[in-house]
């Protein structure tokens, strides 16, 4: 086999890069999931926290009763 031969094979058949761009498409996935659940959970307790400071502020609104 000639010199090219052998160094066209071995391209061919080198999946390293492949295997990178596998791990490089989880991470962003991963990275997407996290951003997804970050600004849902952000703007979940953000709420929380504005109903704490109306019932601190006035406690006498409709939704300050016990639970």
């Amino acid at each position: 086999m000639t010199r090219i031969g052998r160094l066209a094979h071995a391209f061919i058949s080198d999946d390293q890069g492949a295997t990178m761009i596998e791990y490089a498409l989880l991470a962003v996935l991963i990275a997407m999931v996290v951003a997804i659940a970050a600004i849902t959970l952000g703007q979940a307790i953000s709420n929380q926290f504005n109903k704490v400071s109306t019932c601190v502020n006035t406690p006498s609104s409709a939704h300050c009763s016990p639970a």
